[in-house]
């Protein structure tokens, strides 16, 4: 018998876990993202950072850098656009990805290489990144923090796992001292959470401007329910739907669960982080410039083209796709 911590752990990163897969997303995958939805969410993430050079608050020479990229697609359309909007900026900053798996840092490569005349650097952990004191840092990620294994608790007990069944037994100590600390009576305990932001604030410390940015979906507070699920060919099923029965599932499907985004503030917070803002996905690409982007879009491509995109970008925006689901929270040094 393993914690559920464990074994989720092994349904996602193990031998033959699931986001070593390498097709799980989009039309034909198990679900959707924004990045996924349109190259337009990483050109407002590279409209949002050269109008962070202009206000100095990032400089260049500039460091960016995207952790848990996937197969490097939305890296390579912040690049794309970043060069479509400015000609210089490009060949002062280093283009960097944190991946934890060597197969799909070689595909990142690959993909940006094919779209850019950049080049990628791929590190496997942040820590052994090239970041100096005197550097100028931009982070971003899409759908990380939900990607840490999480324990699952109820009426005092936690999950356990034997042969791929739930089974409900007493709380350890340290996840209820854990669960404790984070405010949480029911539902998922993430782990390792506070310990990997550690590590990128510890990398950061004393570096000349630093930015993060993160996308995901959740809500501020905890939700103190249980609202674990699994993604499988665009269907969901819930934690009480599949506790008796995950072998059917289990590294065949992704596990996933709401973010807490108050705890991740705590976390920044807590390390002497500043929170630059929290809004949903809509609000936050509207306000970084995706209507301006849309209008330059506009005046260099046909109607009929300009109309397909809008189509494509509206799940990022509207509360009935995207936009109100997913939030993006925004920390700086």
């Amino acid at each position: 018998m393993q914690t559920f911590g464990d074994y989720m752990n092994g349904w996602l990163y193990g031998e033959g876990g699931y986001y070593r897969s390498i097709s799980r997303v989009g039309k034909f995958g198990d679900f959707y993202t924004s990045v996924s939805s349109s190259k337009f969410f990483g050109g407002v993430i590279a409209k949002y950072i050269l109008k962070q050079l202009e206000t100095k608050k990032l400089d260049l020479p500039l460091k960016i850098i995207e952790i848990g990229g996937d197969k490097g697609y939305l890296i390579a359309d912040v690049a794309e656009f970043f060069a479509a909007i400015s000609r210089e900026a490009p060949n002062s900053c280093e283009w960097i990805s944190v991946e934890r798996f060597e197969s799909f840092a070689k595909i990142q490569k690959k993909v940006f290489s094919e779209r850019t005349k950049l080049v990628l650097h791929s590190y496997e952990s942040i820590e052994r990144a090239d970041i100096g004191k005197n550097d100028s840092v931009f982070i971003f990620c899409n759908e990380l923090f939900d990607a840490f294994a999480c324990e699952v608790i109820k009426d005092d007990k936690m999950a356990f796992v034997k042969n791929h069944q739930v089974v409900w037994e007493k709380i350890s100590s340290d996840i209820f001292l854990l669960a404790k600390k984070y405010s949480i009576v029911e539902g998922e305990v993430p782990l390792f959470l506070e310990s990997f932001f550690t590590e990128i604030l510890r990398k950061l410390e004393g570096v000349k401007k630093w930015e993060f940015l993160g996308f995901d979906y959740g809500d501020w507070e905890a939700r103190n329910k249980i609202n674990l699920r699994i993604y499988q060919n665009h269907c969901v099923k819930r934690f009480a739907q599949i506790e008796q029965n995950l072998e059917d599932y289990y590294q065949k499907s992704d596990v996933t669960y709401d973010v807490n985004f108050s705890l991740i503030n705590d976390i920044f917070v807590s390390l002497g982080a500043k929170r630059s803002f929290y809004q949903t996905q809509g609000k936050a690409l509207v306000e970084m410039g995706l209507l301006e982007l849309l209008e330059d879009f506009a005046k260099n491509v046909s109607y009929e083209k300009y109309l397909r995109e809008v189509g494509k970008i509206k799940p990022l925006i509207s509360p009935e796709g995207l936009g109100e689901r997913f939030k993006a929270i925004g920390f700086h040094i």
